[in-house]
């Protein structure tokens, strides 16, 4: 099997500036390394090809990239591809991918691999829209790939509740998740083979492209604005191991929470006719059919942007009495479904059915997609069809001035808040799940209109052979609880958490997870809380062994209060929460939950 992988060189965030003039990272003269998630791609290329036919790797960089480059070939791969060219400078997830298939297609690879996130942008776009431009079937997010004979490969991916089992024959691009295989460094002997392998500077010629298509100058997309992310809390810390000081703490907490709810923005009343101008489309639909409801908060957001817009709705499947009011209770203007029977379908299908809307209706301002891993695919692949900008990973909306959506995004590891531009409509963004709080209209089934599509015809590429749920009972309800508890690497392991979870059962609390967690395997990827996970906006937030890096409070920049304990009173989760207790978690969590419990009754979960 002739496999290709697609690997980034990506810099410690931590210690990167940041250029203002041009709202991008100063990566020249920085270190960097190999994108973790690439890393095990590497590795699973190297078991799927076999010792005689060793995968090629490819990459888009500055010429710092060759070490990082080097690195991935001494993991197990043959040659490597650097493209390089300072006319790369400014390319947006559109242009690298068209940049990397031009790389990829000579090579006719049977495979092509990709980590499912790079950990410098996390906005895991790039392999979708590079499946689209190399027109082949995608999967996100394996854990395990099985070769099923005849050109067929089986794959177990991650899910939103669990994971899936797909078919997919070759070739075809597949990302990987953090489960699919244990990193293991290459060895010094390793690497100074891969020293003496093949290795490729390609630019702009060698790729066929043009100036024009690259770098800023052919990016759909362009940041107008960087900034840092500025605090929005008033730390105040006490010290776990005084009992007077708990108690003050918990003061502290039950004054915060008793404060009036914020109002928030203004939102105005869904229009019964709207206009032809100023349509913003959410797709709501489910990849089953039907509604998703979690995608309903984004429809009403849009009535918090000013005049003329409006939200219309898109989905496939079933069309009943019940959808239509709630999604007209949510707010939207219109319709636009393509009615069919229940059955999970690709996002490759569904997105042939969705760009000849786009076709139909040119003024539509933008299309909004809730960012997960179906999702992400579906948006890629729009924004490859139509050469749109895409927007990873939405956190906020606004209107230009000149009339354009802007996109607010985390960005840099969630120390900086990027406002995004797309120079040509409609503006399209993956949003993220829990960003936005939902609204509900006293309005009935028959106040807005329903066009029907074409049913889909398209032929699934990629099947899907079953699913299964890891969500236990036991930790609750992420998108409805009041009270959500996130477990950092300072509980020590799967033993810890269970203390934690035996500890919090007066709150009726949700769990969640930071990355580190998730990834050591002690609890599912779905419960992981930042800026590869999801966003929660419970009324109390609080976090156990969390060391209160960015990348992990992004996701919980709605909570109302923010608590945090931890026995290092340096760590950076002080200076972002509320309440900060400094000490034994063991000791204080207990007496803490029993004492917040009448504050944030356990109704919700």
């Amino acid at each position: 099997m002739r496999v290709v992988v697609l690997v980034k060189a990506v810099p410690d965030l931590d210690r990167m500036p940041f250029d203002p003039e041009s709202r991008t990272a100063r990566r020249a003269g920085t270190e960097l390394f190999l994108n973790p998630f690439d890393a095990r791609a590497v590795l699973v290329a190297a078991s799927l090809a076999g010792p005689d036919e060793l995968p090629d790797v490819v990459s888009l960089g500055p010429a710092e990239a060759r070490g990082p480059l080097l690195e991935a070939m001494a993991m197990g791969a043959a040659r490597g591809y650097l493209l390089s060219d300072p006319r790369f400078a400014g390319s947006d997830t559109l242009v690298t991918a068209r940049a990397l298939a031009a790389a990829v297609r000579p090579l006719a690879p049977d495979l092509v691999l990709a980590g499912r996130w790079t950990t410098d942008s996390s906005t895991g776009q790039v392999p979708a829209e590079l499946a689209e431009n190399l027109g082949l079937p995608y999967v996100d997010g394996a854990r395990r790939i099985e070769p099923l004979g005849s050109g067929r490969l089986g794959v177990v991916a991650d899910t939103d509740d669990g994971w899936a089992r797909y078919e997919v024959g070759l070739p075809c691009v597949v990302s990987v998740g953090e489960k699919i295989v244990k990193m293991r460094a290459a060895s010094p002997e390793a690497r100074e083979a891969a020293a003496r392998r093949p290795f490729s500077v390609l630019t702009l010629e060698d790729l066929g492209l043009s100036p024009g298509e690259v770098g800023a100058s052919g990016s759909p997309t362009r940041v107008v604005r960087l900034e840092d992310e500025a605090p929005s809390r008033e730390p105040r810390l006490f010290r776990a191991t005084v009992a007077t000081e708990v108690d003050a703490a918990t003061e502290r907490v039950r004054a915060l929470l008793a404060r009036p709810r914020p109002a928030g923005p203004a939102i105005r009343r869904p229009t019964e006719e709207p206009g032809p101008e100023g349509e913003v489309l959410v797709f709501v639909g489910r990849p089953e059919g039907g509604v998703d409801s979690e995608a309903l908060p984004l429809v009403s957001e849009v009535w918090r942007l000013p005049f003329p817009l409006h939200p219309s709705v898109v989905g496939f499947g079933p069309w009943t009495d019940r959808d239509a009011l709630r999604l007209a209770r949510a707010g939207a203007s219109r319709a636009y479904w393509s009615a069919g029977p229940d059955g999970w379908r690709s996002p490759e299908s569904v997105s042939g059915s969705v760009v000849p809307l786009l076709d139909a209706g040119p003024t539509a301002a933008g299309l909004l997609v809730r960012s997960t891993p179906w999702g992400r695919e579906l948006a890629g692949r729009l924004a490859a069809r139509r050469r749109l900008g895409l927007t990873g990973d939405a956190v906020g909306l606004a209107l230009a001035s000149n009339g354009s959506l802007v996109f607010r995004k985390p960005s840099f590891g969630g120390r900086q808040v990027a406002d995004v531009e797309t120079r040509r409509g409609p503006a399209l963004a993956t949003v993220r799940t829990g960003a936005f709080a939902g609204a509900e209209f006293d309005r009935e089934a028959s106040a807005f209109r329903v066009a029907l599509l074409p049913p889909i015809v398209a032929p699934d590429r990629v099947v899907r052979t079953g699913t299964g749920r890891e969500h236990e009972a036991r930790y609750g309800d992420l998108a409805r609880a009041r009270t959500v508890v996130v477990v950092g690497m300072g509980v020590g392991g799967p033993e810890g958490i269970a203390e934690v979870l035996d500890a919090i059962r007066p709150l009726g609390a949700a769990l969640a997870a930071t990355r580190r967690v998730v990834d050591s395997g002690w609890v599912p990827p779905q419960l992981q809380v930042g800026l590869t996970g999801r966003s929660v906006a419970p009324d109390l937030y609080l976090t156990v062994g969390a060391s209160g890096k960015a990348n992990h409070l992004v996701g919980a920049q709605r909570a109302r209060v923010v608590v945090g304990i931890n026995s290092n009173p340096d760590e950076p989760l002080f200076s972002r929460v509320d309440v900060g207790l400094v000490g034994d978690w063991r000791t204080v969590l207990a007496p803490l939950a029993r004492a917040l419990a009448p504050a944030v009754a356990p109704t919700a979960g």
